[in-house]
Order: structure tokens, then sequence, then C-alpha cells
């Protein structure tokens, strides 16, 4: 999850502060935490759906919520470095997603 956050978190700062993608000299680095980062929570998720005995065929609603959170956590990296309005935005929603991620796997509301 650190992995994850840290470069979100870092991408958005950049493009606060006027970066552009193409003058990023570690977006490499950037990508792979970001795709590592994923991996790791996806694993992780169905490590937690095996533990808890929760069926593959029939999904609950918050995991179909956690999936989407995670699929927007995949494609929001790009938004972030298009454009520095919606990073200033996104600074702010990144936490707030990943708090309610968090919540939904808590507590598991059905």
């Amino acid at each position: 999850m650190y992995l994850l956050f840290f470069s979100l978190g870092g991408v958005a700062l950049y493009s606060i502060n006027g970066g552009k993608k193409s003058d990023n000299k570690f977006k490499a680095f950037v990508a792979i935490f970001h795709g590592v980062g994923l991996l790791l929570l996806l694993v992780a998720g169905f490590g937690l759906m095996k533990f808890r005995d929760i069926s593959h065929s029939a999904l609950p609603v918050w995991i179909i919520l956690k999936i989407v959170i995670w699929l927007a956590f995949g494609g929001l990296l790009t938004l972030a470095y298009k454009n520095a309005k919606y990073a200033k935005i996104l600074w702010f929603v990144f936490p707030i997603m990943g708090l309610f991620a968090a919540y939904l796997a808590f507590y598991q509301p059905s």
C-alpha cells in the first residue's frame, strides 16, 4: 500500500508544482512502484478472500467496490500527470479513497 500511495502522491505533487511527465527523470521508478503496489494489493485482497472463505463466484458488494477502487487507483496516475488542476483534486481524493477501501475491508458492509 505504501508503494502505491508514494507513487500517487509523488506524481500528484510533482504535477501540482508544474512538472511534466516528459521531464520526470524518475517516471520509470514511479511506474514500477505503482504497478508493484497495485499487484501486491490485488494478491493481498485475494488472500483475504481465501482467509475469510468468500466464494469467487458470488462476490459481495464490498468486494466489488474494492475492485472498482483498485481500478481507479490504477488509472488515476495518468490523470494526475495530465493536469495540475486534476492533481490538486486528486491530492485529497487519494487518501479518501484509501480510507474508504480500508473501511470496506475492515467492516465488510453488505
